[in-house]
């Protein structure tokens, strides 16, 4: 989950929203500040030149440390993904980049499945489905103009690998909560609501799919501690906070995205704890979680990581259920010791519905939130 913020050509590129790059022509780009939890390695540049837009894009979450999940276990489980179209001239482009290049994609190195892999999201019944807003959010395109996320965006539903294609879905409407903005990182949460077709229905009667329940402001308080449950299939290096944001981890290897759904287990902590740790990027609409040692401080090594964002964190209920808690939204490198910021779900109860009813067929609103306005 975590970076704090989230073909080529011979005469230069921009990068792409945890893509790539793409052929622009313009002089070879600089390198730009990477985030506010990564050094800056040399000073800031526009907004279209490669790094700047990899450290836009770079605020998302993936498994670190976890293990395969049990087949079936996370029948709401999203892909949110692109359709990435690289050239020969690409790929030897590609080739030539220096390891650890900021904007080197290593296309020979990984798997088309890795190379459309955006965000995660949760089923929630309806054609709909919840996910952070950073995933949907004015997204980058090809050709260094803003992206479409109607067009240049799928949903892949029903299954808990990567490479089974039957599930593959369009977005008819997107709604994004008014206030989310990328600086400030709050009210992190979206809807997508998918073009649906008779393979939705048969999906749902065969069990590939099933909604899960929103946690809601009435429900059960937390445990101390409480062991929830986070999923997706965001990369499985350690990426500590100080750490350059490319795709290579601590050690200096290739991040992967893997084919079969990971997850991971985070305990609840205490807002102090995050308010702590962000500050101001920690407010009453987000959710602080990590792995505890026994002394009380966080495992390293155990986390979400770029890739999971828009993804869900669970809990156990005492019926056996699940219930969405959270979304991966931000925090600081990758399994670095660093408690994780989430979405918390419960505090958009009102704002879910009020987003379905505001969406609109093939287009992308920004919808208000009424319980806050309320208290206006």
């Amino acid at each position: 989950m975590k970076a704090f913020v989230i073909a080529m050509g011979l005469l230069g590129m921009i990068c792409l929203a945890l893509g790539g790059c793409k052929q622009q022509p313009q002089p070879a780009p600089k390198v730009a500040q990477a985030s506010k939890a990564v050094q800056k390695t040399s000073p800031a540049i526009a907004p279209g030149d490669c790094d700047a837009r990899r450290a836009a894009a770079d605020q998302g979450g993936r498994i670190v440390g976890g293990e395969p999940a049990k087949p079936g276990s996370a029948p709401w489980q999203v892909e949110i993904l692109s359709s990435p179209n690289y050239t020969q001239a690409d790929r030897a482009y590609d080739a030539r980049l220096a390891k650890g290049d900021v904007c080197k994609i290593y296309l020979a190195e990984r798997a088309d499945y890795e190379l459309a892999h955006k965000c995660g999201g949760s089923y929630i019944g309806d054609g709909w489905i919840v996910t952070a807003a950073h995933c949907v959010d004015n997204i980058p395109g090809f050709d260094g103009k803003a992206g479409n996320v109607l067009t240049d965006r799928r949903v892949r539903l029903g299954t808990q690998n990567l490479t089974i294609d039957d599930g593959l879905f369009a977005i008819d409407a997107v709604a994004i909560h008014k206030d989310y903005t990328i600086e400030a990182k709050l009210d992190d949460i979206a809807l997508i609501r998918v073009k649906a077709d008779d393979r939705l229905a048969h999906f749902l009667a065969a069990g590939r799919l099933a909604p899960i329940a929103l946690m809601q402001p009435g429900d059960r308080d937390y445990d101390r501690n409480e062991i929830l449950r986070v999923t997706g299939w965001g990369w499985t290096g350690q990426r500590n906070e100080q750490d350059a944001v490319t795709r290579l981890d601590s050690a200096g290897a290739l991040q992967h995205n893997p084919a079969d759904l990971e997850q991971v287990s985070q305990n609840y902590l205490d807002d102090s704890r995050c308010k702590a740790e962000y500050g101001a990027f920690f407010g009453p609409g987000t959710l602080c979680a990590g792995g505890l040692k026994p002394d009380g401080t966080i495992v390293p090594g155990a986390d979400s990581c770029q890739g999971d964002s828009g993804g869900p964190l669970t809990r156990a209920e005492d019926h056996g259920k699940r219930t969405l808690v959270g979304i991966v939204s931000n925090g600081k490198g990758c399994g670095a010791g660093k408690p994780g910021v989430y979405t918390r779900v419960s505090h958009y109860a009102a704002w879910v519905p009020a987003a379905e009813k505001a969406a609109v067929s093939g287009r992308v609103v920004r919808v208000p939130d009424p319980a806050r306005a309320a208290t206006l």
